[in-house]
């Protein structure tokens, strides 16, 4: 069982932000398995931490193609989307700081279980529009 599906969110008509999304909740779901095995067991550190650098790093690089997308076609909506991004990604370099400094997984594991709430508000609201325009765009 999941902490999210990707059934849960629009299918967007740019097929590479639906694939980064799909990996993303993949990437999610892997976290929150590896995080459950931690708690309970106290094994299996080491991939954990591995799979929330792969996260962060995809979270990263993910926000990063959708921007240069939207900027490459003038998407009208890109300054709120953004700050909507640089809000999340404060929020997760705050969350993985206790990590990063002694090794407290408590609140990066919280932080993850948190962002399907997150994903699901921000790719139905803000990926949504973004992507029906920058499909119409892409098919000029």
């Amino acid at each position: 069982m999941g902490i999210i599906y990707a059934e849960q969110v629009d299918y967007l008509e740019v097929e590479s932000m639906q694939e980064t999304h799909e990996r993303e909740i993949a990437i999610l779901n892997e976290v929150d398995k590896l995080a459950v095995t931690y708690e309970l067991k106290k094994e299996g550190l080491e991939a954990l931490q591995s799979k929330l650098e792969e996260y962060i790093e995809h979270v990263t690089e993910h926000f990063a193609s959708e921007e240069r997308l939207m900027l490459e076609h003038n998407y009208p909506e890109y300054e709120m989307h953004k700050m909507a991004h640089d809000m999340f990604l404060a929020d997760l370099e705050y969350s993985a700081g206790p990590w990063k400094r002694s090794g407290d997984m408590k609140k990066i594991i919280y932080f993850i279980r948190k962002t399907p709430e997150w994903l699901v508000m921000h790719v139905n609201s803000v990926d949504t529009p973004a992507a029906n325009f920058l499909a119409r765009k892409m098919s000029v």
